[in-house]
């Protein structure tokens, strides 16, 4: 009699499937990025992500109202690595589900401080990684293809974009549900992120000089006349001593400026135009 109760008490547990967690993936991917406001920012789309879930671990009216009150607190994330916190949050509530009055209080708290810990550190990674560094190199591997013709090069960055967050999320927040609060502190302790996000950073820049090279054409028609009526071309020289100098000095320039004032980028517009039609005018470009 006492295995059949245990069995039973079990059963009551484990109310949520592989269905009901990619149920909840789904809706956030759907509606993380639209369902924004000033006030909550994500918070609308996280809740209604959580509707099902919360609804099959707290039955009674009271305890569901309070869980959706829970999951309505000012959210904003990166969404594709947030999906992670989706998973780990319905791990906590399954668990809380079970737990005693007093447990169940201490465990929900942990939701919500949770949630608010991670969602900064999450934005970091999920910048840096997805748009800071994978979409640039992505992109920039497409350009010569485009610029060469290619219409299926001009979709690739698209159907990367569309494709990597979907199974991306997808993993993240399976990730999530199976470790529990754990599995984030696993990520950011490991130092495995930061060691993916320099080797990436490292391939970015590489493909960056290397687009600069090619795209950014800047020459000098200057030419320096000798006492023996000869002319030296400082193009010519200058291609000598280093390749392409001109277009990787005003490439480290905007860099320079960017990395010191900030990225007011219509400035860097303004003065690159201004710059080029000034030196054009005197025959210096």
């Amino acid at each position: 009699m006492s295995e059949i109760t245990e069995k039973n008490d079990e059963t009551k547990t484990q109310v949520i499937t592989k269905q009901d967690v990619m149920k909840s993936f789904l809706w956030w991917h759907a509606f993380s990025e639209t369902a924004l406001n000033f006030e909550r920012l994500q918070a609308l789309a996280y809740c209604n992500s959580m509707i099902d879930i919360l609804k099959k671990l707290y039955p009674d009216k009271d305890d569901f109202s309070k869980a959706l009150q829970r999951h309505l607190t000012m959210y904003n994330t990166q969404a594709n690595w947030g999906s992670i916190v989706n998973g780990i949050t319905i791990a906590l509530e399954e668990g809380a589900a079970s737990q005693s009055t007093d447990d169940q209080e201490s465990t929900t708290e942990l939701v919500t401080s949770l949630k608010a810990g991670l969602m900064g550190p999450l934005a970091g990674i999920g910048d840096t990684l997805d748009f800071g560094t994978l979409r640039p190199i992505v992109m920039g591997i497409c350009i010569p293809f485009v610029m060469g013709g290619s219409v299926f090069a001009a979709l690739v960055p698209l159907i990367y974009q569309v494709v990597y967050m979907f199974f991306c999320g997808k993993a993240l927040t399976s990730l999530g549900y199976r470790k529990g609060k754990e599995s984030i502190m696993d990520i950011l302790h490991s130092g495995k992120i930061q060691r993916v996000i320099d080797g990436f950073g490292m391939f970015g820049l590489l493909m960056m000089g290397a687009l600069s090279a090619t795209y950014v054409k800047i020459t000098t028609p200057l030419v320096i006349a000798t006492d023996g009526g000869n002319s030296v071309a400082i193009q010519t020289m200058l291609d000598k001593i280093v390749p392409c100098l001109l277009p990787f000095l005003v490439v480290f320039a905007v860099y320079f400026y960017i990395s010191k004032k900030g990225p007011h980028y219509l400035r860097v517009l303004v003065a690159i135009v201004c710059a080029s039609l000034a030196l054009s005018f005197f025959g210096v470009l």
